[in-house]
């Protein structure tokens, strides 16, 4: 009971500070510099002209003993120049930090003050008081998760953090400090160009602290917040605590990703098997382990726990697709072979999503490695392969792969509208890399050599593997039949290309607002938000659907030269929002050719007033009207915000397909609905009763296509009844009735 007291009363506190000095900090911030005044965060300090040693001073040579016990402050009338920074070291001052305004931390110990005093441009000298080091807020923390510093807190004292001025002596300061009575130094680490003290301390101690010469500030110690914990909403539905796609059933199970990167720590608690299983079909998150396990790298511990790893608990050690299993290899050598064979692998044993979180920062050019990639993609349109872009400032390889989808990082909560790290596109030809973007920034995940303890790490590196889990969501939401309903249902289970979960993935992206200009250079399409098309219309919501359409390269309905593919849909409410997006996986380019895009299609969306051109657009909207069509992207996208109700075409255009037949993944979401016509709900339901398939539908296309009748002719050559169409009205049923 004390001890709930206590924390109650320590919040409310807390609340009352925090109200002030929030009230304060606005003012102080929009107020304009003030002359003979700090700006500190203890406050603004109005600068008494009685206290300046500089007016003590009598002549040029005279020392002046009082300002050098410790460390001091001195405030120039005006901004440094290199001249005033030469006098001022010329007069024997040592410059330490900045303070606002013209302001610095000095060691004035070897300083000639009458020479200081004669330069004219020192406006203030004297003591840096010890008020001024310390938090405003010292104390007040709210501990509320971290079972060390609640037991700090439950013991009525302070866990702080002392930082010491630059170049202080180590020795000198902890003997300061522990001389305190109620403190007990934990670590001093050095961090940059000073040192780190971690400290408790009683109440009535911790002020004592800023008596220490060697002591600069002292604040509370901080509670890191679980930031896998934060990923996972952030990229799910952007709202803090709210998880709609696990809450409907859909956190990964049944799918494998495959990892590649340095070795994984099999033995750390997101992946191990309380059971006992070996690593197999049996073992609860490891499906194959392609190298020796020798030894491991945090690296690759680290973005595995990111994308899969499960310890049981809903903290740092649970990944975006928790429930998701891997399969794992090393990386390879920087070859189209190499990554073919590994990719290859991993697909042949089961891993339809592939994370890999390294690169090559060399080149820019269209490799082997590239193609490598593309042509793997090519083959094996059912996997969708995923890469972290560089963290230097502009892109670089592999990530330019056509068919790949490229990660850039954001930061983590509450900072997600703001970029954190990577590369700026566009590739050498013109095409937009990256194209999407998650959390990345400070990420806490799994740690290696320890048995269930997680570490922080920044980099597109972390941001990658959260893609890469909700990839996973993604492909489960087709595989258990949430796709059209929002309910899982077993007739509605299908597979979904890599197209289309690459589709899905940015159809859900948000604009990272601090980019600036959508779609970005270095977001892409914006920030993952899956929630915004994995849609569970149980659950509320802005009553939006989606309509898909997912068509494999090289099969019956895949499309050649000249051909047109048009998808009715009705808006249902005016001034709706619709965002449409067109993705195929290209043909691999030659290794001679640049730029690298071989098959063209173009997407657009036709309104009984305008049309739209897919990627022609101005402040992160479509243009009415279109534009030159794209000829380098195989990513297009259509997005408007007040659309009219009624009926509109979602149409597909065939432009140029030189190598092989092209397929492509459509995804269309908004407040829209399928134009089913005067028939069924698709081409395959052909049978009463319309609107759900069954053997009756079969039986109807048998007896047409034996017939030759016009219903059964769904594939190119038309006029011609063969496997084609057969293989047509399979993929239409597959499809299922929205």
């Amino acid at each position: 009971m004390l001890q709930n007291r206590y924390r109650m009363v320590v919040c409310a506190a807390g609340a009352l500070v925090m109200a002030c000095g929030l009230a304060q900090g606005v003012g102080e911030s929009a107020a304009a510099p003030v002359a003979g005044t700090l700006r500190l965060k203890t406050g603004f300090t109005q600068l008494d002209q009685s206290t300046s040693v500089l007016n003590q001073i009598a002549r040029p040579g005279q020392r002046f003993d009082g300002a050098v016990r410790g460390k001091s402050v001195i405030v120039l009338d005006g901004a440094i120049t290199p001249e005033r920074r030469a006098q001022l070291v010329g007069a024997g001052v040592r410059l330490g930090d900045y303070l606002p305004d013209h302001a610095y931390i000095a060691d004035l110990s070897g300083a000639n003050m009458g020479a200081l005093k004669a330069l004219g441009f020192v406006s203030w000298a004297g003591r840096l008081k010890d008020e001024w080091k310390i938090s405003p807020d010292l104390g007040l923390a709210i501990r509320t998760h971290d079972p060390v510093l609640l037991d700090i807190q439950d013991k009525g004292e302070l866990a702080l953090r002392v930082w010491l001025f630059p170049g202080a002596d180590r020795d000198a300061a902890l003997a300061g400090i522990g001389a305190i009575d109620g403190v007990q130094v934990l670590a001093d680490t050095l961090e940059g160009d000073r040192r780190l003290v971690q400290l408790t301390a009683t109440r009535q101690s911790a002020a004592l602290l800023a008596g220490v010469a060697q002591v600069q500030w002292i604040e509370d110690a901080p509670e890191i917040s679980f930031r896998n914990n934060t990923s996972r909403w952030v990229v799910q539905s952007n709202i803090a605590g709210v998880y709609p796609v696990y809450d409907a059933g859909v956190r990964g199970e049944g799918q494998i990703i495959g990892v590649m990167d340095g070795r994984v720590d099999v033995d750390h608690c997101s992946f191990t098997d309380p059971e006992g299983d070996p690593i197999g079909p049996d073992h609860r998150k490891i499906e194959a382990f392609n190298q020796s396990m020798i030894f491991n790298d945090f690296h690759g511990t680290h973005v595995a726990g990111s994308a899969l790893g499960d310890a049981g608990a809903f903290d740092n050690s649970r990944g975006v697709a928790y429930m998701s299993r891997m399969v794992f290899n090393t990386t390879p050598t920087f070859t189209q072979a190499a990554i073919n064979q590994r990719l290859s692998l991993h697909a042949s044993q089961g891993a339809f999503i592939h994370t890999n979180s390294w690169g090559n920062d060399g080149t820019t050019n269209y490799d082997g490695m590239v193609r490598g990639i593309d042509d793997f993609s090519w083959q094996n349109d059912d996997h969708l392969v995923l890469f972290a872009v560089t963290n230097t400032s502009t892109l670089r390889n592999p990530e330019n792969a056509k068919n790949l989808l490229a990660v850039s990082a954001v930061r983590d909560s509450p900072s997600q509208a703001i970029m954190c790290s990577g590369g700026a596109g566009p590739t050498n030809d013109g095409r937009r890399k990256p194209e999407i973007a998650a959390p990345g920034c400070g990420i806490q995940s799994s740690d290696n050599n320890t048995a269930c303890s997680t570490t922080g790490l920044t980099g597109t590196s972390m941001a990658c593997p959260q893609v890469a889990g909700s990839a996973a969501l993604v492909r489960q939401y087709f595989m258990d039949g949430y796709y059209p309903s929002g309910v899982a249902t077993e007739s509605d289970q299908v597979t979904p290309s890599g197209a289309l979960m690459k589709a899905m993935l940015l159809n859900s992206g948000t604009d990272v607002v601090g980019d600036g200009g959508y779609p970005g250079q270095r977001e892409g399409w914006g920030r993952v938000t899956t929630a915004n098309s994995l849609l569970f219309p149980a659950q509320g919501g802005a009553g939006e659907s989606i309509i898909v359409r997912d068509v494999r390269n090289n099969t019956g309905k895949s499309m050649n030269t000249g051909d047109v593919i048009d998808i009715p849909f009705e808006v249902t409410e005016a001034l709706s929002a619709l965002r449409v997006t067109l993705v195929w996986h290209d043909a691999p380019a030659s290794l001679l050719a640049n730029p690298a895009a071989v098959n063209n299609l173009d997407l657009e969306v036709i309104t009984p007033n305008t049309t739209y051109q897919g990627n022609v657009m101005s402040g992160g909207v479509s243009v009415p009207g279109g534009g030159a069509a794209d000829a380098d992207n195989n990513v297009e996208m259509v997005i408007t915000t007040a659309l009219n109700a009624g009926m509109h075409t979602a149409r597909i255009t065939a432009t140029g397909v030189p190598v092989g037949s092209q397929g492509f993944a459509l995804v269309i979401r908004g407040k829209v609905a399928e134009d089913t016509g005067a028939m069924g709900c698709n081409e395959a339901d052909l049978a009463e009763p319309f609107g759900t398939l069954d053997f009756t539908d079969v039986l109807a296309f048998l007896t047409a296509f034996g017939a030759m009748e016009a219903q059964a002719d769904l594939a190119l050559p038309m006029g011609v009844f063969d496997f084609s169409d057969v293989l047509a009205y399979l993929d239409a049923f597959g499809m299922g009735c929205p």
